[in-house]
């Protein structure tokens, strides 16, 4: 008979931690990571498989969740050229970065790893955080969603093509050509065909909302496989069908309500099994030290020289740059995947979760007094501010 005492505690230690963040106002999966990264370094609580399921399908559900975020039809309408290009340019900048400086003490294809993995915004948490300080309806949060959006778009195809660079063996070069055009014909071509064709046969029908997510966890489970199949990583498949499933919610207006509800239990498992896989025993704390500051400073940086290349404004630039400090769930995955690949020793695993939390920390101090950040860069460096003529309203 299955052993469901683990899963027992597992489900009511996430009910309790959920109950925890609401009262403290904190992103309930910064505190499902917490609480994985105590039980699993003190051992209170292993994994058996049952949990280990759940937070793999999870991982699976989190990537079809940001998915649903962006709709690649919606961006080509709305024209978000400016979004797509202070993306381009802060990951471009903060992977650059972040790179060189891990390349001098790890090997190449680990640095790579890691300074994508820490370069993401998490765009859930930073939207809980918004949320939270009652941010979410200024003017310039709309432009931090949208970098943040395309951002997670970039990095699904950044993170298949690293993916096929694990298994290259001697042609690193042309695994990551096919692997790129392999996924971009795949996420454009299927795409395409469900806006015209599938989409238009679907909409005729009355459908009662429960079906409908049950053919999107199908088509969730459909095109996992097949990103397998092709050797790509099952992120992208998840990504592609939630990209495909966002066009559903104009026609059926309580499917995101509901993605959002069926998704949030797997998504609690992926973050608490996350923490159960790290380890803090052998962490070195000085290099952990180290590196909060640097991830946030580098990040900082990035999105500061790309929204002001886009803007022209220094007080739109600077709520950006503050509202995208966050680390999450693409941080998690990255550094988990190559960590059950052996790629990657838990103790990375380990650290990553200590700076996704303590980041999401930092990032809710700094939002909520953003203004006074703002009149403080204001008061030393006047010949940069004021070239912004446009901003915090």
């Amino acid at each position: 008979m299955v052993d469901l005492l683990p899963l027992a505690v597992t489900v009511f230690a996430l009910g309790l931690g959920s109950i925890i963040a609401l009262k403290f106002k904190i992103p309930p999966l910064v505190i499902f990571l917490l609480m994985g990264l105590v039980i699993g370094t003190y051992g209170f609580l292993r994994q058996n498989e049952i949990v280990s399921f759940l937070g793999q399908l999870g991982s699976i559900l989190l990537l079809f969740a940001i998915g649903t975020e962006f709709s690649i039809y919606k961006l080509l309408r709305s024209g978000m050229v400016k979004e797509m290009g202070v993306a381009l340019i802060e990951l471009a900048i903060s992977m650059s970065i972040i790179f060189v400086v891990f390349a001098i003490w790890l090997p190449a294809f680990v640095a790579l790893l890691l300074a994508l993995a820490f370069s993401i915004t998490s765009t859930g948490i930073t939207l809980k955080l918004l949320q939270e300080l009652n941010l979410y309806k200024k003017v310039d949060v709309p432009l931090v969603v949208k970098i943040s959006v395309v951002e997670d778009l970039l990095t699904v195809f950044v993170f298949t093509i690293i993916n096929s660079l694990s298994t290259a063996g001697g042609q690193p070069f042309r695994a990551a050509l096919e692997s790129l055009a392999i996924s971009l014909v795949l996420f454009i071509g299927i795409s395409y065909a469900f806006y015209v064709f599938f989409n238009k046969f679907l909409f005729r029908y009355s459908i009662r909302e429960e079906d409908v997510l049950m053919l999107a966890f199908g088509l969730l489970l459909l095109m996992v496989s097949l990103s397998g199949i092709l050797n790509l990583s099952t992120s992208f498949g998840a990504y592609l069908c939630g990209s495909i499933v966002s066009s559903w919610k104009d026609k059926w207006k309580t499917l995101d309500n509901d993605l959002r509800k069926f998704s949030y239990i797997f998504i609690a498992f992926f973050f608490l099994t996350a923490g159960l896989s790290a380890t803090l025993h052998n962490a070195n704390y000085l290099v952990l030290l180290l590196l909060i500051p640097f991830v946030l400073i580098v990040k900082f940086i990035g999105v500061y020289l790309g929204s002001f290349a886009a803007y022209r404004s220094s007080r739109i630039s600077l709520f950006t740059s503050l509202g995208m400090m966050p680390r999450g769930e693409l941080t998690l995955i990255i550094v988990s995947s190559a960590v059950t690949a052996g790629l990657l020793s838990p103790i990375y695993l380990g650290m990553t979760a200590m700076v996704v939390f303590v980041i999401a920390f930092i990032s809710y101090f700094m939002l909520r007094d953003s203004m006074r950040i703002y009149m403080y860069f204001r008061m030393k460096f006047p010949k940069l501010i004021v070239l912004g003529r446009r901003g915090f309203s």
